[in-house]
């Protein structure tokens, strides 16, 4: 089959994505359907393929295929039938390696009512499911596995304090063993991609940005809660403060971007910091997580 090319804007971030593998092809026309087409010459940031690799790979049980950013590999090659999933990581990836402008976090970001949100969390913390939820419920996503804050683009809040603005990237939510049944039998309205079993990190699926996610992208938003949410089966939800200061030194241990702005990252992030109200959330259903989240965005205090 002739490689296919797509090329579309995430947030500030112009894709361009090709590849002659049919799941390929038919994940970026579904996840990606509500992205504007750019022009044949307009200008890219990142330039991704997946291709099929290895002499004979027509002969193989298990056909292997490779992500290329430009002319660069970032994974080995891997089973042809994940593809899709190795994509999403080749962008997240793309952004990694090149933007040094801003500050990155391995965290997600979302917005309510005008107010932004940091979910903060180790792998296999929830994050992602809570932020699925969050979104599906009415809270418009920002980015799933990246925050980007802006140094150069700020906001004065009460105080006088310019508090830097969190940059949307919104994509495809990814999802893990059994997140995927947790969040689609809460929201069977969702759009789901297909399942892809023994990656990396296990079963996965990606689920598909709201429409107006996709189209307020160019929405910046000043965080306004710092939050560290963590699973824990049979748990009630509970909301522990945390010091600024711990939650200083905890979210910096999730990226190191602000650390190599110098001292423009650290003081804009001490004023992220120093604006935002920081909680540890431990939560054992996504449902009750969900509605405590709108009492939060709504005005009420935790407790």
């Amino acid at each position: 089959m002739p490689e296919k090319l797509y090329r579309f804007p995430v947030g500030p971030f112009n894709y361009s994505v090709s590849s002659e593998i049919t799941a390929v092809r038919q994940a970026v026309e579904f996840l990606y359907a509500d992205y504007p087409s750019l022009p044949e010459n307009s200008w890219v940031d990142f330039t991704l393929r997946v291709s099929p690799v290895g002499r004979f790979r027509w002969l193989r049980r298990n056909p292997e295929a490779q992500v290329f950013i430009g002319d660069f590999p970032p994974f080995p090659s891997f089973d042809q039938r994940i593809s899709p999933a190795m994509l999403e990581w080749g962008m997240n990836w793309c952004i990694w390696l090149n933007v040094a402008h801003l500050i990155i976090f391995h965290a997600a970001m979302l917005e309510f009512k005008g107010n932004g949100l940091i979910l903060a969390a180790d792998s296999g913390e929830g994050k992602s499911t809570l932020a699925a939820g969050l979104s599906l419920a009415g809270w418009r996503l920002l980015s799933d596995e990246l925050t980007l804050i802006d140094p150069d683009d700020t906001e004065t809040v009460n105080g006088g304090l310019a508090v830097a603005k969190m940059v949307p990237i919104p994509r495809p939510i990814c999802l893990k063993n059994e997140s995927i049944k947790i969040v689609r039998d809460m929201f069977p309205q969702a759009a789901f991609s297909h399942e892809y079993p023994d990656t990396g990190k296990g079963l996965v699926a990606h689920v598909k940005p709201t429409a107006d996610s996709v189209h307020r992208a160019k929405q910046r938003v000043v965080p306004r809660w710092i939050i560290f949410p963590k699973y824990v089966k049979g748990a009630s939800p509970t909301w522990t403060p945390w010091e600024k200061a711990e939650a200083f030194i905890r979210l910096g241990q999730h990226g190191d971007a602000y650390s190599v702005l110098g001292k423009k990252g650290f003081q804009t992030l001490a004023d992220v910091i120093s604006h935002c109200d920081c909680w540890r959330f431990e939560y054992g259903n996504l449902e009750d997580a969900v509605l405590h989240f709108r009492e939060l965005g709504n005005g009420s205090e935790p407790c």
